[in-house]
């Protein structure tokens, strides 16, 4: 068993559907800091990377509470 299955049997169906939702919101981040640096716009960017690392902070903690 790898662990992506042992996660998917630990998680409920409406916890992987809230994980997934997090991860589409910080691939978008990412998206748009990848963007403001191709534009230079380094406090934009310090601003996306900051709500992309507070979100994957939550995600990570969240899962770490799990059973």
């Amino acid at each position: 068993m790898t662990g992506t299955e042992t996660l998917s049997t630990e998680l409920t169906a409406a916890e992987r559907r809230a994980a997934l939702r997090r991860l589409v919101v910080i691939f978008g981040l990412m998206n748009k800091m990848i963007e403001l640096s191709a534009a230079g716009a380094p406090r934009q960017l310090a601003e996306h990377a900051a709500a992309a690392r507070d979100l994957v902070g939550e995600l990570v903690t969240d899962i770490a509470r799990l059973p």
